[in-house]
């Protein structure tokens, strides 16, 4: 993703009515599962403009956002500014250049979808967790029409979306599994089709209520929390 993606594109995505709607729904399922708790260190990975690192740390009180992106990073930071609670790390996913139990917590949202080793990168986060900590996973769920619209484009030639890799719920938890985390929990959040417009989104957006009140099927995001073993 950090590769193929323009800050300035991804930031003005945020910007839509779609996007910041979609960007809100989102984040209450990630950090409803994260459940964040003052003095708990977070690690943001793929943190590309900051957009979960932030409120991370306002939530902790420390966070630590890594990309493998120099211009993500940067975009981050003049976004941002300084802030003390925020480390910005250049790094690669799947090589966490951390110590083994570094972190309370670790996010990776939209990051294995992009990703060459999907498992190297949860097996690198569970790496860096203590006992106890948890992983929270965002990604992009394969069953809606979301997910086609993408695909399409794909085909079409998004660079984007040409070699995105879209999840069932079992596919990510069994990447979990296979990372040793135990008491896996999962979440579904954007239930509505992708309409631009702000009045319709309005209208149609009481399916999310019901969505994600346990649904997971049709779900365009798909959150994942799982246990690093005491």
């Amino acid at each position: 993703m950090a590769d193929i993606i323009d800050p300035a594109a991804y930031r003005r995505w945020y910007e839509t009515p779609l996007g910041a709607r979609a960007d809100a729904d989102e984040k209450a399922v990630v950090f409803g599962l994260a459940d964040l708790q003052p003095g708990e260190r977070v690690l943001d990975v793929g943190c590309g403009d900051g957009n979960y690192t932030a409120l991370a740390a306002d939530r902790s009180g420390a966070a630590v956002g890594l990309d493998r992106s120099t211009a993500m990073l940067d975009a981050a930071k003049r976004r941002l500014g300084a802030r003390a609670d925020i480390e910005w790390v250049h790094g690669d996913a799947e090589r966490l250049p951390f110590p083994a139990g570094s972190f309370d917590v670790v996010l990776a949202v939209t990051v294995l979808c992009f990703a060459a080793d999907r498992q190297a990168v949860v097996n690198e986060a569970a790496r860096v967790l203590r006992r106890g900590g948890r992983l929270v996973l965002g990604e992009l769920g394969c069953y809606s029409s979301w997910a086609a619209i993408r695909r399409v484009r794909g085909l079409l030639g998004s660079a984007t979306w040409r070699h995105a890799h879209f999840f069932s719920p079992g596919e990510l938890c069994e990447l979990a599994r296979c990372a040793r985390l135990t008491e896996i929990r999962l979440r579904g959040a954007i239930f509505y089709p992708p309409i631009p417009n702000a009045r319709l989104l309005s209208a149609v957006h009481a399916i999310e209520q019901v969505g994600q009140r346990g649904w997971i099927v049709g779900a365009a995001f798909l959150a994942l929390c799982a246990v690093c073993p005491r």
